[in-house]
């Protein structure tokens, strides 16, 4: 590696593992709403539910709202970190620079993610807003959990995504930097002579 380069792989792994937690986060959230939209459906039924169930399903969601934002801000953080490590590498040769994110395959689909995930917080802020507005019956109450439900979805599906951009990335500026450099020593500009030199 060039003395002037940083190694991707360290940034790549945290960023991975944020995703990661991110995705087991949701999952268990997804499951626990699922299980309480579950017993909101058996109540409006009149069949009895089980509210030792419901009542852990719940606790559960409280847990895991507070995990959500922390593995939200964890995702950016980590990708972030190695956008600037992919700069620093791009920057360390004049034929790359600073639009390899955007020109590599996956580059603006990473964009796209990345932005995506950003709106996600709002996003869950407003359906969280929206869906526990005013709920009165179990009816109204199972509608909120499958809402919910659903965005856990939408976000494991942007980490998973996430994640593979940034691998596809990762590997697409390496085998760049590993690529002879297109600009010849003569292809650059002379330099100025200075007053007095011959």
């Amino acid at each position: 590696m060039s003395p002037a380069r940083v190694s991707l792989s360290g940034p790549l792994l945290v960023v991975l593992a944020a995703a990661a937690a991110a995705v087991v986060n949701e999952a268990v959230r997804f499951s626990a709403e699922r299980t309480q939209a579950h017993q909101w459906a058996l109540a409006a039924a009149g069949n009895g539910f089980d509210r030792q169930a419901l009542h852990s399903a719940l606790g559960t969601i409280d847990t895991t709202g507070i995990v959500r934002f922390v593995a939200f801000v964890a995702v950016l953080h980590t990708h972030r970190r190695w956008v600037r490590a992919g700069h620093a590498n791009a920057m360390s040769r004049s034929d790359i620079g600073l639009g390899w994110l955007r020109a590599l395959p996956g580059g603006r689909g990473a964009v796209g993610i990345y932005g995506v995930w950003l709106l996600s917080v709002v996003a869950a802020l407003y359906i969280s807003f929206v869906s526990d507005s005013n709920p009165q019956t179990p009816d109204d109450y199972e509608t909120a959990a499958n809402i919910d439900a659903g965005f856990s979805l939408v976000r494991i599906i942007l980490a998973v995504l996430l994640s593979a951009f940034t691998v596809q990335l990762t590997l697409g500026l390496n085998n760049l930097l590993a690529t002879p450099s297109t600009v010849e020593v003569a292809d650059l500009p002379a330099e100025p002579q200075a007053v007095g030199e011959e």
